[in-house]
C-alpha cells in the first residue's frame, strides 16, 4: 500500500486511522469539509482534499493514483432535529455509497468500508452467545435513523462487493482512546467519569476496543480482509459498572454506587425530549440514546482475532490512555492518582 485516501480524517477512529497509515510510510490523503476541525491531523504530513462525500469531483482527486481507501467518514448522532434525518442519510447510505463506487471506479485495490455494529443484529432467540457477524438485524431492531442509515450504508458496500468491488466491511465497537477532540459517547463515559458527573450507572454494558487497535483492524482488512464480508472490530465485552470500577482504580475518584432503575432513566429520556421541544436544544439525555444504551452491546470477535489478526491491548492501559489525554489537554483537572501520558506504556 502506497497511496490511500481516507474519509472522516477530522473525526475518532478516522484520525486514528490516518496515524497509523503514517507509521507504516504510507502516503495519505484525506477529505476534509471546508473549515472542518483539524486538530485530530495538525501536524501530520498529509495531504488534504477539501470537499464532502456527496462531492464527486473532490472524491475523484482524492483517488486518483490511490490503491487503498478507507471510508470511516459518517454522522453519528441518535437524537436529530427535522433538518438533521436527511443529513444523516446523505453521510451515511448515500454518501457511503458514492465513495465506494467512485473509489472501485478509480481502481482502489482495497475498500475498507467503516460501519457500526448497531448494524449487526442480535442472535436469535434461544441462542445463548454474543452477536456476530452473521447475525443480521430485523426491520424492528433499525428504529434509530442512524443504525437504519449505518445498515443502508453497509448494504451499498455488500452490493458493490457482490459486483466484483473489493470492498470489505468492518463493524467497530466502542473505541476508547487517545484524541476524542469532540468526545464520543464512549469518551463521554470517560469524561463524565472524571468530572464527577456519574452518581449511578445502568445494568448495561459494552464491547470495548482501543481506537489504536481499531484503527489497525481496518488496515488489516484491508491487507487480509475477503471482498463482501464483514468483521467486527471489538475487545472485551464488559458491563458498565466494571468499566467504572476500573475507571475508579486508575484514577482514585469513587465509582458510582447505586444502579439507575430503567424506569428512571427512560423517564429521564422522556422529559428531556420534553424540554428539548420548548427550548429547540439538543436533549440532554435523548430517549432513543436510553432505549439503546439499556441493551447491553456484548459482541464476538473471533473473525477479526483469527482472520485479520486484530489486536487487542488491555482495556486498563486503554481507559488509562484516554484519561490520561482529557487531562492532558484541559477538557478535565487531573484525578488523585497519576496517570501518566496518553502514549506512555502501561506500569
Amino acid at each position: 500500500m502506497k497511496t490511500a485516501f481516507v474519509t472522516g480524517a477530522s473525526g475518532f477512529i478516522g484520525s486514528a486511522v490516518v496515524r497509523e497509515l503514517l507509521r507504516d510510510g504510507v502516503h495519505v490523503r484525506v477529505l476534509l469539509r471546508k473549515g472542518a476541525d483539524r486538530r485530530t491531523i495538525h501536524g501530520h504530513d498529509v495531504e488534504v482534499i477539501e470537499g464532502d462525500l456527496l462531492d464527486i469531483a473532490a472524491l475523484a482527486r482524492g483517488l486518483v493514483g490511490a490503491d487503498a481507501c478507507f471510508h470511516v467518514a459518517g454522522m453519528n448522532a441518535i437524537s436529530l432535529r427535522r433538518h438533521q434525518i436527511r443529513q444523516i442519510y446523505d453521510a451515511n447510505d448515500r454518501g457511503a455509497g458514492l465513495v465506494l463506487r467512485t473509489a472501485a471506479e478509480a481502481g482502489c485495490k482495497s475498500i475498507v468500508h467503516c460501519s457500526s455494529v448497531v448494524a449487526v443484529g442480535k442472535p436469535p432467540r434461544g441462542e445463548d452467545r454474543h452477536a456476530h457477524e452473521d447475525d443480521h438485524p430485523h426491520e424492528h431492531e433499525l428504529t434509530v435513523h442512524y443504525a437504519r442509515s449505518k445498515f443502508l450504508g453497509e448494504q451499498r458496500a455488500r452490493k458493490l462487493a457482490q459486483e466484483g468491488a473489493p470492498v470489505v466491511i468492518v463493524n467497530p465497537s466502542a473505541p476508547m482512546g487517545p484524541w476524542d477532540v469532540k468526545p464520543t459517547s464512549t469518551g463521554r463515559v470517560v469524561l463524565d467519569f472524571m468530572r464527577g458527573k456519574m452518581p449511578g450507572y445502568m445494568e448495561t454494558g459494552l464491547n470495548v476496543i482501543d481506537v489504536e487497535d481499531c484503527a489497525r483492524g481496518h488496515i488489516l482488512a484491508a491487507q487480509k480482509g475477503k471482498p463482501g464480508e464483514r468483521y467486527i472490530l471489538g475487545h472485551e465485552n464488559l458491563p458498565i459498572l466494571r468499566i467504572f470500577q476500573m475507571l475508579a482504580e486508575i484514577t482514585g475518584l469513587p465509582a458510582p454506587r447505586f444502579k439507575v432503575p430503567k424506569s428512571v432513566a427512560l423517564a429521564t429520556g422522556f422529559f428531556s425530549e420534553l424540554k428539548s421541544k420548548v427550548t429547540g436544544r439538543p436533549p440532554v439525555v435523548p430517549l432513543a440514546g436510553v432505549r439503546m444504551a439499556l441493551q447491553p452491546m456484548f459482541y464476538d470477535n473471533r473473525k477479526a482475532l483469527e482472520h485479520l489478526g486484530l489486536p487487542t491491548r488491555p482495556i486498563a492501559e486503554t481507559l488509562r490512555r484516554a484519561a490520561a489525554w482529557f487531562v492532558e489537554h484541559g477538557y478535565v483537572q487531573a484525578p488523585p492518582k497519576v496517570l501518566g501520558r496518553p502514549d506512555a506504556p502501561a506500569n
